[in-house]
């Protein structure tokens, strides 16, 4: 399915509408542009006093150019209601204190802390999207376990370098906030799949990212909806600063009994 812009414009005045209808109206004005060259699905910001939202040209063509809309939209609510995980100032207040704390200088350092921030909007935007979805019949539960199954890697980076230990986090991180996101809205497992394939990964590395997996879920799993400036920003450094520690950590050696599991 390709969409002309008359039809992403039609698909961006429904978004606005089904939020709006959901309770979480949109004050400020929203631009939709579509970037074909963008490696992920899409992404919001502001520029001018107004809002962009830009979508991949891929993600035009998936059919779920709504659903992906309304998250966008989801994040620029947290915007405007000025939630403190959409507070810039504060993010990058927390982010870039760590960075020259711990000496992150590689672009694979960095992009763990910027993906772990946005791993943490993306809960808080997804926590209204799927209120939305469920309002107005879009991106079924099913459609949404296909997805986040899809965000699941089975198998760590096979290297002993020290980059291979910082892309490994990353993908503890984007599989537990996939695995959170199904438990936070209730969609059902499918024969465990995602339980398998995240299982998986974790018996392929080393006892200590197995250990801090689990931390790192509960808090993914049972974030708060509207914690206070202070708190929220304790919870991030404690958060950034555990995700720092575990990439910069030598992997610990799998007791035999794993190591005969994982062979």
């Amino acid at each position: 399915m390709t969409l002309n812009q008359s039809g992403i414009e039609t698909a961006a005045r429904n978004a606005l509408k089904m939020m709006h209808d959901s309770g979480f109206g949109i004050s400020g004005s929203v631009e939709v542009t579509v970037d074909p060259d963008l490696p992920f699905m899409g992404y919001s910001t502001q520029r001018k006093g107004g809002n962009v939202i830009v979508v991949a040209g891929k993600a035009v063509e998936t059919g779920m150019i709504e659903g992906l809309l309304i998250h966008e939209l989801c994040h620029i609510y947290r915007t405007e209601q000025k939630h403190p995980s959409h507070n810039g100032k504060l993010l990058d207040r927390v982010g870039l204190h760590l960075i020259h704390e711990y000496e992150l200088t590689e672009d694979y350092q960095i992009q763990l802390v910027q993906q772990a921030v946005n791993h943490i909007q993306d809960l808080y935007a997804d926590d209204l999207s799927f209120r939305v979805f469920q309002k107005n019949s879009v991106f079924g539960a099913e459609q949404a376990f296909e997805f986040f199954l899809d965000w699941i890697s089975d198998a760590p980076t096979d290297s002993k370098s020290t980059r291979a230990r910082w892309l490994n986090a990353q993908t503890m991180l984007n599989n537990c906030f996939a695995i959170s996101n199904l438990t936070r809205h209730g969609i059902p497992d499918i024969n465990g799949q995602a339980e398998d394939k995240t299982q998986a990964f974790l018996s392929k590395t080393d006892s200590t990212m197995q250990e801090e997996f689990q931390w790192f879920r509960n808090l993914m799993t049972n974030l708060k909806d509207n914690p206070s400036i202070e708190q929220f920003e304790k919870d991030l450094t404690e958060y950034l600063t555990r995700a720092i520690k575990l990439a910069k950590t030598k992997p610990q050696l799998l007791s035999q009994r794993q190591q005969q599991s994982t062979s």
